[in-house]
């Protein structure tokens, strides 16, 4: 073997493992490239269906109507990110994929998927929300009849007469009130007792809390639990839960009860 044998072998075999390494990388940024794609496409994604439940409305499912500023901000900063992953500006790896994937599609699924009544949180609650009023410069309030001090509670009307006679109890102490609600129970409340009531949402659909009259039934029974019924009874002060276990509260001592059909809408402050 010469020395120009040795030579131009070594020159073959440097320029093969040189080539190797320039397909290696192209194959690395191919692969790059088609993982931030795909993280732009999830990211897209979870945006466009954001985007869906604004134009559906059903996104007070989730969130309160005030809420709609925030979720159009949070469209315009997911769609610079996806735009982002596209253009390459930042990688990922197939490690960091499969987090945002559990992040983004799932939720978006979610956010798609056809939810029934009976499949919510709250069954009654629906995607119709109801802001409640806080103030009200008028002078006449809907349902009141001064009169008779009788005050009818119309459905939508809940949240507002709620809100008003938990700060101004003394002025319709002895007024005959009548409501629609649905009936609750808690460890707290006395024999004959149970809360005829709404849901308020503070934020967003996981604080779903219920709001609502405790009522003194005429028996030592309550309604169904979940039930819903339509209530008159008078606004009295008086003990809620036990004589031993218990403390002074607003009642609304019931002199007639009867089931009712469930109302639709979550309240919430406007």
């Amino acid at each position: 073997m010469t020395a120009a044998d040795v030579t131009g072998g070594s020159g073959t075999a440097g320029g093969t493992a040189q080539g190797d390494r320039a397909q290696s990388r192209i194959a690395r940024k191919q692969g790059a490239k088609l993982l931030n794609r795909i993280e732009g496409f999830c990211l897209m994604l979870l945006a466009a269906s954001i985007g869906l439940l604004i134009i559906t409305g059903r996104y007070r499912s989730f969130v309160t109507p005030r809420s709609l500023p925030y979720m159009i901000f949070a469209i315009i900063v997911i769609a610079a990110l996806s735009i982002g992953a596209f253009c390459g500006l930042f990688t990922t790896d197939s490690r960091t994929l499969r987090t945002s994937f559990t992040l983004l599609v799932i939720p978006t699924l979610l956010f798609l998927l056809p939810i029934s009544s009976s499949q919510s949180l709250n069954a009654f609650a629906g995607s119709r929300a109801i802001a409640i009023r806080t103030t009200d410069s008028s002078t006449s309030f809907p349902g009141l009849d001064v009169s008779r001090k009788a005050i009818t509670i119309s459905n939508d009307d809940y949240g507002f007469w709620y809100n008003r006679i938990d700060k101004n109890a003394d002025a319709y102490i002895g007024y005959t009130i009548t409501l629609t609600g649905q009936v609750s129970t808690n460890p707290s409340l006395g024999k004959g007792q149970y809360i005829a009531g709404r849901t308020l949402m503070t934020c967003c659909v996981l604080d779903m809390t219920p709001f609502g009259f405790t009522v003194q039934s005429s028996g030592q029974s309550v309604p169904q639990t979940d039930g819903w019924v339509k209530v008159t009874g008078t606004l009295e002060r008086g003990r809620i839960g036990s004589s031993a276990q218990g403390y002074e509260g607003l009642i609304l001592n019931a002199s007639s009860m009867s089931t009712t059909d469930s109302v639709t809408g979550y309240f919430y402050y406007g």
